[in-house]
């Protein structure tokens, strides 16, 4: 007879009969080994079924997150509508240099929004000479710049 939750590991012979936690083994000199198996190992399988239960609809819920910030970002900005002439009216105006008329006129064909970088590449001017120019500009109300993850952008004020 076997203590409940009994494994047997190793017989010397081959038993005659086996029921349930019973071994029959024919007579002489005999041995068995075995182990026992406790309850509490099934309770620490259950346990993990609802950690990754959990586990799995947070990742989820992190993944649509980052799917609807991304959307949202990617979504098509709104057009700025300025009226041309109105804005060439504007510009006389202020005492603006030539490459600041040059930048602003550039900003307005892109749709009246552009990278800094992007006008600084099409005008041909330095990086720092680029930042003063905006910056100044954005003093006197001409432009907005918004600042981006990796560049700045121009937005023209109407």
């Amino acid at each position: 007879i076997l203590p409940e939750n009994a494994v047997v590991v190793d017989l010397s012979e081959l038993p005659l009969k086996i029921a349930s936690n019973v071994i029959t083994m024919p007579p002489g000199n005999q041995s068995i080994s075995y182990t026992l198996e406790f309850v509490t190992e099934e309770n620490k399988k259950d346990i993990h079924s609802p950690v990754l239960l959990f586990l799995a609809l947070l990742a989820i819920v992190i993944f649509s997150l980052l799917v609807i910030r991304k959307i949202k970002r990617e979504a098509p900005k709104k057009e700025l509508h300025i009226n041309k002439e109105e804005f060439l009216k504007k510009l006389e105006s202020f005492n603006l240099n030539e490459d600041e008329k040059r930048a602003l006129l550039y900003v307005l064909q892109k749709g009246g929004r552009a990278s800094q970088a992007e006008v600084r590449t099409a005008l041909g001017i330095p990086k720092t000479t680029a930042w003063r120019m905006f910056k100044r500009l954005e003093r006197q109300g001409l432009v907005r710049i918004i600042k981006g993850r990796k560049e700045n952008w121009v937005e023209l004020k109407p």
